[in-house]
């Protein structure tokens, strides 16, 4: 087809473009089938006689039935479906039009003019002569005038372009204004450790006043098997050089078979030497998981009724040698537990202050088997004081055992906590790792955003935390928090794996949680807390051990 036709015919539909909604002409010497048998076309045999992609056709509203219209005054060999039409001149102009619309407008029908269209015969350059199947029709349509429109309207809507914009900066530094931004919340880093003047002076107190100061140590060994194989002294120079008077483990990770293994050589080996009875409660629920363990100085007559960890009403009574006999049984004996310390026969003035020390009754659950399965608690219930050596279990990397640990582990431990200062009617400590870092002092990095779900640092666990403390309006107390309101830097865990420990970037999360009246000195207080630290240079673990030291005063008698 002639260009120059292809152009008008452009046009063409243009024009018709702006008048009407949906219209269709198709050249009748396309189908001269369907229009000498007065029938209608559907969109498939349309589709099959142009082989056209159905996706590059209109819709079939558009398209609609295609029928004969031969008494009509359109004589030109078109057939109009619809109020209104659009001109093809033949198939080939049909599918390249279909193309068209899918593809998009042509981008300067004006430009086209110019470059491509050939000088017309007659000079005329404001009318086309449209000719199809040897009859025409001189339709007059105006190319400069809808160029001239278009042009205007394009430089209308380039005029309003720019002032929009500046609506939109306005509007945008507006809502700017309105809502300033928030300051970005840069997380704390304490790494440095604030020095800590020691509060409590032992020996003074046994010569000026003749109290005994009882020191309690706990430490998660992280598994005690490798701990034990690679530093065999560790646990030995500790109870030593801290004169320790109990010594509480948490995450042993042993089972039952483990504790008596002879190759082992940990019940009645480990820290036997050393003057101490152990006790030990296993996880029967997961192996290698979990666990606790405590080892008491051995120094009374006095019989220990110990509770098995089944809860059976069975009791088993083990008989101490006397205090008199333990410490002179042997030469050797008395250079090691007899050497000069504040633990000497001598240094406690009577027995019936020396029954303080020994504990009455031991236990290794709480009551409840979805807990107990874990191994993850032994109480001792000495006289002047319930002691209770607890792990508390993580939340896990996911926080999978986060609603575990909040609505059910914690409430059920303080509900046994408060039921043994009830029955017992002595004040109560319970100690170990309890997996939470409650303060901002407690954490090397408060306020970093990742900590809102990792375990041991969420609002959750601090908010359950708190709310053991606050029963009853404030029964318990951290012990080193209340003691050292302002310590920084002052951590209990180092992550392994991040190589932490170096650049002290840690957590405390290993407690003592004492009665109130454990630190309200008046005059008829048997027992006080007088201070608490850790041991961070002590390797041998991701945690680190704490020392918890009380005050017995001579004047207690049982």
């Amino acid at each position: 087809m002639n260009p120059m036709k292809r152009i008008i015919t452009t046009f063409t539909i243009a024009l018709h473009a702006r008048i009407s909604h949906s219209f269709q002409i198709v050249p009748q010497n396309i189908f001269p089938r369907a229009l000498s048998q007065n029938r209608s076309l559907q969109t498939g045999s349309l589709l099959n006689h142009l082989s056209v992609p159905s996706l590059l056709l209109p819709s079939k509203n558009c398209i609609g039935n295609i029928r004969s219209n031969s008494n009509s005054n359109n004589n030109n060999g078109y057939i109009v479906s619809g109020s209104t039409s659009v001109l093809y001149s033949s198939s080939t102009e049909m599918e390249k039009s279909i193309q068209e619309q899918t593809n998009g407008p042509r981008r300067s029908t004006r430009k086209r003019i110019n470059s491509k269209a050939p000088e017309n015969k007659h000079n005329n350059k404001d009318s086309k002569t449209i000719e199809s199947g040897g009859t025409s029709e001189k339709s007059k349509v105006t190319s400069t005038e809808t160029a001239e429109e278009n042009e205007v309207s394009s430089n209308k809507s380039n005029k309003q372009n720019p002032e929009e914009k500046k609506k939109r900066t306005s509007n945008a530094a507006t809502s700017a204004a309105k809502k300033p931004k928030k300051a970005k919340v840069e997380p704390q880093r304490i790494t440095e450790r604030d020095e800590l003047k020691r509060l409590w002076d032992a020996e003074e107190a046994l010569k000026k006043h003749g109290s005994y100061t009882f020191r309690i140590m706990s430490w998660n060994v992280a598994g005690l098997r490798a701990l034990v194989r690679k530093q065999p002294n560790a646990l030995s120079d500790l109870a030593t050089r801290h004169n320790i008077d109990v010594l509480c483990l948490q995450e042993t990770k042993l089972q039952n078979d483990h504790v008596t293994d002879p190759k082992l050589k940990l019940k009645g080996h480990l820290l036997e030497e050393q003057g101490y009875d152990s006790h030990w409660s296993c996880s029967t629920a997961k192996k290698g998981y979990s666990g606790t363990a405590v080892f008491i100085k051995r120094r009374e007559i006095t019989a220990v009724n110990q509770v098995e960890p089944n809860n059976s009403s069975k009791t088993s009574e083990k008989k101490q040698a006397t205090l008199g006999a333990f410490f002179d049984a042997s030469s050797k004996n008395k250079k090691k537990h007899n050497s000069g310390s504040t633990d000497d026969a001598t240094s406690h003035g009577d027995n019936c202050h020396v029954k303080n020390l020994v504990p009455l009754q031991i236990s290794h659950a709480m009551g409840k088997q979805e807990h107990d399965s874990e191994g993850r608690i032994i109480s001792m219930d000495f006289p002047l004081f319930t002691l209770a050596n607890v792990y508390v279990p993580n939340s896990g990397q996911n926080l999978e055992r986060l609603s575990y640990r909040t609505n059910q582990w914690d409430k059920d431990l303080l509900e046994f906590m408060r039921q043994k200062e009830e029955e017992r009617g002595v004040p109560v400590i319970w100690l170990g790792d309890l997996n939470v870092a409650h303060k901002a002092y407690d954490c090397w990095n408060d306020g970093a955003k990742h900590l809102e779900k990792q375990a041991g640092t969420t609002k959750e666990e601090k908010e359950s935390f708190q709310m053991q403390l606050d029963v009853e309006g404030g029964a318990y107390i951290d012990a080193f928090r209340h003691l050292y309101p302002d310590a920084k830097g002052h951590y209990t865990y180092w992550s392994q794996r991040a190589g932490n420990r170096a650049p002290n970037k840690g957590l405390r999360l290993d407690y003592f949680i004492c009665s109130k009246r454990l630190f309200e000195d008046t005059k008829d207080a048997k027992v006080l807390v007088r201070d608490s630290y850790m041991i961070p240079e002590q390797e041998g673990s991701d945690h680190c051990p704490v020392v918890l030291e009380l005050e017995i005063r001579n004047h207690v008698t049982s």
